[in-house]
């Protein structure tokens, strides 16, 4: 049985671990820290005992490769669907602007919806839905290079439907000002929402913590196939000879056993451990940051599961009926400012959207995730590494590599079904 080394323990890894497991391999999961996850899990909250995420995270039902990785594992049962697209958008005062498909077949339930959002004019809406019915057939190509910002002016996209709509659909999807991001992948992004039928424009919510929702299920079915998960052991050392690797050193031991490695763990994490070898020595990534302000509140909560805010400098709020976890992204101005200062800006935000006074909070809790996404740029878009390195047995997996996709969820799991697809192929070749 050929043996398969898979480093990191988060969305990435462990998806290549599930699908090596369930091809046959003898799989063992190598993961650093005390946790799996990577930079999606959850924890218990010292102060409430309320299970809490580091990050709020949705996914949507174009997450193809994400569906088909908890189907393997047995998570479905942990996430909601919705049945049809709904999202309330909400402006000042607690006025609620839906997007809510109606029950009639699709493209025309998703173009109803459009039509009927009256957080713009109706001569905007009509604007609006020329873009969108023009996204189809859009070339990705001739969008390269163009940030997202050009693209909508271009499209005749004015700023009350930049801020509206587009603005708060990019900078979530996305972690960075559509100034910054390519339009070529927002365009892809749009393509698999909107494009691919009814499932793939709604929204999935997991119902537990994310370590809750995916973690154990994971570890269950990599470990009935076999395989082992270890935690608390970082590799400090790859050795490479004859243009394969042929030793891993870890803080535990020396392991000169394997057929194939999978890195998948952060590029910044990777390009520590090799330095220059296997990895573009001009490549670097700059991050964004996601924030997470959670509170618990005294009395009532809100109706809906989330609601996206209009012209805020909070972009969704999130309610798990214990809490609300309020999330800003494209945050990097924001990581210098205390947790005070965070908490009054999200505090005035809730209280001038949502109605819910400052003085109801009884506690608080603000993560900051400063690495949580890199920026989606032209140029970094095209120059990601392919899931193939120059050493035979060697491949990378994670967000920031080669998956035609922004740093998602939707991303890792595909970059750890790639790997394991390659080395499935490469076995197939007899290289090992």
């Amino acid at each position: 049985m050929k043996k398969c080394i898979v480093i990191g323990g988060g969305l990435a890894g462990l998806t290549a671990a599930a699908y090596l497991a369930n091809s046959g391999f003898s799989v063992e999961v190598i993961e650093a820290s005390p946790k799996l996850g990577g930079r999606a899990y959850s924890f218990i909250d010292n102060q409430t005992g309320t299970i809490i995420d580091n990050g709020q995270h949705i996914m949507m039902g174009c997450y193809v490769d994400t569906l088909r990785f908890f189907k393997l594992i047995g998570a479905e049962k942990n996430l909601v669907f919705q049945k049809r697209l709904k999202v309330n958008f909400i402006k000042e005062n607690f006025q609620v602007f839906p997007v809510k498909a109606l029950p009639i077949p699709y493209p025309f339930n998703l173009l109803s919806a459009l039509m009927r959002y009256n957080a713009i004019s109706l001569r905007e809406r009509m604007m609006f839905l020329k873009f969108f019915l023009k996204l189809p057939f859009v070339s990705i190509k001739k969008l390269d290079g163009i940030n997202v910002y050009d693209w909508l002016v271009k499209e005749n996209q004015n700023e009350r439907i930049r801020k509206a709509f587009w603005e708060m659909l990019a900078v979530g999807a996305l972690n960075t000002s559509i100034k910054k991001a390519s339009a070529a992948v927002f365009a892809h992004i749009l393509k698999k929402m909107f494009f691919a039928g009814n499932k793939a424009a709604t929204i999935i919510i997991p119902k537990y913590g994310l370590s809750e929702t995916y973690c154990s299920d994971a570890v269950k079915f990599i470990e009935s196939k076999g395989g082992k998960v270890n935690l608390l052991e970082e590799v400090k050392s790859i050795k490479v000879d004859s243009g394969r690797v042929n030793e891993l050193i870890t803080s535990k031991r020396i392991i000169p056993d394997f057929d194939f490695v999978v890195s998948a763990v952060p590029h910044y994490s990777i390009k520590k451990l090799l330095g220059d070898d296997g990895l573009k020595k001009d490549l670097e990534f700059c991050y964004s940051t996601i924030l997470s302000i959670h509170l618990w509140i005294k009395g009532d909560l809100l109706k809906d599961d989330f609601y996206g805010l209009i012209n805020s400098s909070v972009h969704w709020i999130f309610n798990h009926k214990d809490h609300l976890t309020l999330v800003i992204s494209d945050a990097n101005n924001l990581n210098e400012k205390s947790k005070e200062e965070i908490f009054e800006l999200a505090a005035g935000e809730l209280e001038r959207f949502a109605g819910i006074n400052r003085s109801r909070i009884i506690s608080y809790k603000i993560i900051k995730e400063k690495r949580a996404t890199f920026v989606p740029t032209s140029e970094i878009i095209n120059r990601r590494p392919k899931t193939k390195t120059d050493w035979n047995n060697f491949l990378f997996a994670g967000d920031w590599i080669d998956t035609g996709l922004p740093s998602t969820i939707e991303s890792a799991v595909k970059s750890g079904r790639m790997a394991s697809d390659m080395i499935t192929k490469l076995q197939g070749l007899g290289i090992n």
